[in-house]
This record gives C-alpha cells, sequence and structure tokens, in this order.
C-alpha cells in the first residue's frame, strides 16, 4: 500500500483484489476498458464521481502492476453467459438487453 497511494486490498472470493480508497471499485474494474486503449478521459468520463486523485491511483497502481489487472480484466471477460451456466446450471438467468 505504500508503493501505490490510494489503493487498499480486500480479500473476495476470487482473492486478494487491489481497490481504490474510499470505493469498493476494484483497480481492474475502473480500468476495464482502459487496459486496451489507455483513454484516461474515458474512465473519467464512465466514473465521473471518482476524484482525479482516485484515478490517479488506479492508473499508478496499474502502471505499476499491469500484468495483475490484465489477468482480472481477462478473468472477468471469460465469464460468458454460457461459461455460467455450465459452471451453474439453472442458477443463472441471463437476460440480453439490446
Amino acid at each position: 500500500m505504500r508503493a501505490c497511494p490510494g489503493i487498499y486490498f480486500a480479500t473476495e472470493p476470487a482473492g486478494r483484489t487491489a481497490k481504490i480508497g474510499g470505493t469498493g471499485l476494484g483497480v481492474w474494474e475502473v480500468l476495464h476498458d482502459y487496459v486496451s486503449d489507455q483513454q484516461i478521459e474515458r474512465v473519467q468520463q464512465a466514473f465521473h464521481w471518482l476524484s482525479a486523485a482516485q484515478i490517479r491511483a488506479a492508473v499508478g497502481y496499474f502502471n505499476a502492476y499491469p500484468d495483475e489487472i490484465r489477468a482480472q480484466v481477462r478473468a472477468n471477460e471469460d465469464l460468458t453467459p454460457e461459461v455460467l451456466d455450465q459452471r451453474y446450471p439453472g442458477r443463472v438467468q441471463v437476460i440480453r438487453i439490446e
């Protein structure tokens, strides 16, 4: 936490997760799109309620540990409706919004 001010860690079912201070948001959640396009403006627009310091903390953590954040983003993207149905048959109902 000393290396990345503004970041704290929480233990979740998926393991230890870096979170943005003052929020319950994981760094990977906020930087999901930033990982691929590095456009900070999109992050600021999507998470307009976060302060500049909170976004800087998330980006700083990503710059220090990019592989960790990329792996978390990939793991989330891999949770397709088909995968969820296979893991939890009959327990997940996916409603598509178009």
